[in-house]
């Protein structure tokens, strides 16, 4: 029997078998269900349907006119024919004058091997032109660091474009000109620096062609190498905490590409795009690759030694217990990174300090859960994922594009495709030119801002009273909001803006706020309460949740919250301590000035950390994140995934669980974890008891 739902099925033959398939599909559709290979080029499963470049041609119902498969729907009794001599002798015309109208000769193009357009040649057995090659010349475009464009390879499949549209949401690629002068172009006629493009990689992983590629490791890529060697591997991207999913591809040990899930159906949030960080910042390097222990000699040159030197030095300084010792760890490390170290620093080694180098930012975050438990208890952070679903979204502080890129694509999509209000409150507005009201605020004046907004929207939104409301209600009361907004140095325009925000904000029903740097790091937590007690006013969501998206610095800042890593702000002056980095660079960095007079630092780091050579006095590798295992925290601090290794660490260097354990064994700390299985065992045992 039928389910309700269920689309009606329909009856069509193609090439000569008897088909059952929903009504409304196109016949490439049906095709492609049923394993009958149709020819496409400006196709993608996961894009709109286009009909342009009329290379899936078929027959229908023995008609002469041949029809474009991917935009023909079927219907009952349709009779089909994918291939004869006709079909193929319009698609061998159509794909050489594809061949002839720009360049494409295939042996100067790093895409060669790895080509749609070359694969349809070959496969339509197209071995030269019968039609005259054009010479027009067309620009390329390389002011992208990480892309470049190339439009005398482009077939104008408008793929690109249609990615940016509907899987970026940025809407920065379209067409330019007529005839012979038609090509892709950034905004109005822009170079790709100078446009509003996000570098999300999005459009350069649907062209079929050469036209769009990728600035690293494009060499890798020719016909000369042999593809049959590469490995495909599923992972996430764990740089900012979305977790998005990749495909990642490696040869010999070099990675090649990162790719996006984009494909049928899935429409989450994320729509398989992948943002600059997760696509591109994995293929670019850091500096110099530690492969062996180094120290630091009275001359200042670095110098190679061995592991139980370097190691045996670490263990003298860092033992000493006259106190200033401290440790400092990247929140791009993993949990079971994060916990040995931890446990190294605070027991092993009695630290006065540990810290991690958003620091700051998990302090206020501590802050703010912590005044906001006295009086609403079991709260906790929104999934990022809910952001499409508000009809409000208000972003407090927050340059998404600095920390979690892809949330300004979701931001975007959301105002564009549903039409949902938004409210920007900073000093830098992310979803330009679509915000619907944008409160400018210098750095430094949003707790002023924030307070009063909280203030106002309790003057004028009916609020059911509870116990718990009754002290934030008596505080408020005594805000008065011109005068903050005065101190703030709103002018009338932006008080305007201000009063039509709040108006907004009471009068959404299901609001999301975002909360940025701006908010986070802030010294005080107060801000960020303010924001959780306005979302309060709005209800919880379902999975218990306040309506406020936190945006964090680095992809495991969650992960480093939960298992208390960061015990409090830096007092005093600190002698000796032990710093675990990933790829982080430290230039310019205000952290350089604490470090600036230490007697002895030791750091583990994948990359010779240039920053710190003349701090610094022992360095000891460490795989990248791609080398070795670990888990990682959603952003929200509700998820816990696995990231296993894509490529393999060098032979001389350490896990890095190894290395902190060896540390460890050489203090009188004995923390009841001596293999992998038992650190990730108790990792994921501390994280949910949080």
């Amino acid at each position: 029997m039928r389910m309700e739902n269920s689309p009606k099925q329909v009856n069509v033959t193609i090439d000569g078998l008897r088909l059952s398939v929903p009504e409304g599909m196109t016949i490439l559709e049906a095709a492609r269900q049923n394993s009958i290979r149709i020819p496409t080029l400006c196709h993608h499963p996961a894009l709109s349907a286009w009909g342009g470049c009329r290379l899936c041609v078929v027959e229908v119902d023995g008609s002469p006119k041949l029809v474009a498969s991917c935009v023909m729907p079927v219907r009952d009794g349709m009779s089909v024919v994918t291939s004869n001599s006709n079909i193929i002798a319009a698609r061998r015309t159509i794909l050489e004058f594809l061949f002839a109208e720009r360049n494409h000769n295939c042996m100067f193009c790093s895409q060669s091997g790895d080509c749609e357009l070359q694969a349809l040649a070959y496969e339509l057995q197209m071995d030269h032109l019968t039609v005259p090659q054009s010479y027009e010349q067309y620009p390329v475009d390389i002011t992208s660091e990480y892309m470049g464009i190339d439009h005398n390879r482009c077939v104008l499949c408008g793929r690109c474009v249609r990615a940016c549209h509907e899987i970026a949401g940025a809407y920065v690629l379209n067409y330019q000109g007529r005839g012979i002068k038609n090509r892709i172009s950034f905004d109005l006629n822009m170079s790709r620096d100078e446009s509003s493009c996000m570098s999300c990689g999005a459009c350069m992983q649907v062209c079929p062609t050469g036209a769009i590629f990728n600035r690293y490791r494009s060499h890798r890529s020719v016909k000369g190498h042999q593809q049959d060697s590469r490995i495909v591997t599923d992972a996430f991207c764990p740089r900012c905490g979305l977790m998005c999913e990749t495909h990642t591809i490696v040869e010999d040990n070099q990675l090649l590409r990162i790719e996006g899930h984009i494909r049928p159906g899935n429409m989450g949030s994320e729509r398989g795009q992948l943002c600059v960080k997760g696509r591109f910042e994995p293929l670019k390097t850091p500096g110099q690759r530690l492969l062996n222990p180094m120290i630091r000699g009275s001359d200042g040159i670095w110098k190679e030694t061995t592991w139980k030197t370097a190691m045996d030095m670490v263990e003298s300084r860092m033992s000493v217990r006259n106190g200033g010792t401290f440790g400092l760890v990247s929140s791009r490390c993993a949990n079971e990174h994060l916990m040995i170290f931890r446990d190294l620093m605070l027991k092993g080694w009695s630290a006065d300090y540990l810290d991690t180098i958003d620091g700051r930012t998990l302090r206020t975050l501590a802050g703010a859960w912590k005044e906001l438990g006295k009086t609403f208890l079991g709260l906790k952070e929104a999934p990022w994922q809910r952001i499409p679903d508000a009809d409000l979204i208000m972003a407090a502080g927050a340059n998404s594009f600095e920390t979690q890129p892809l949330i300004e694509g979701v931001i975007r999509r959301a105002i564009l495709e549903k039409g949902i209000s938004a409210i920007v409150i900073g000093s830098t507005d992310p979803v330009s030119p679509w915000s619907a009201d944008y409160v400018p605020v210098a750095e430094g004046n949003e707790p002023l801002v924030m307070e009063a907004f909280l203030a106002q929207t309790l003057k004028i939104h009916t609020l059911q009273r509870s116990p718990g409301w009754e002290p934030v209600i008596s505080e408020m009361k005594e805000i008065d909001v011109q005068s903050r907004l005065n101190q703030a140095g709103l002018d009338n325009s932006a008080k305007e803006a201000f009063m039509s925000a709040v108006d907004a904000f009471v009068k959404s029903r299901n609001p999301m706020i975002i909360a940025g740097k701006g908010i986070t790091d802030l010294p005080q937590a107060g801000s960020l309460r303010n924001l959780m007690l306005l979302s309060l006013i709005k209800g919880i969501l379902p999975e218990n949740a306040v309506r406020v998206v936190i945006l964090k610095s680095n992809g495991n800042s969650s992960g480093a919250l939960k298992l208390g890593i960061s015990t409090g702000a830096p007092e005093g002056k600190y002698r000796r301590g032990l710093m675990l980095l990933d790829e982080e660079n430290l230039e310019g960095s205000q952290l350089l000035e604490r470090l600036g007079s230490l007697e002895f630092l030791a750091v583990i780091t994948p990359y010779f950390p240039e920053a710190l050579k003349d701090i610094a006095h022992v360095l000891i590798p460490r795989p990248s994140l791609l080398e070795e295992e670990g888990t990682y925290t959603s952003l929200d601090g509700q998820e816990i995934r696995t990231l296993n290794p894509v490529l393999k660490r060098p032979k001389d260097v350490s896990e890095s669980w190894q290395t902190l354990l060896a540390l460890m064994q050489r203090t009188e700390f004995h923390p009841g974890y001596a293999r992998w299985k038992d650190i990730r065992a108790r990792v994921i045992s501390e994280m949910q008891s949080v």
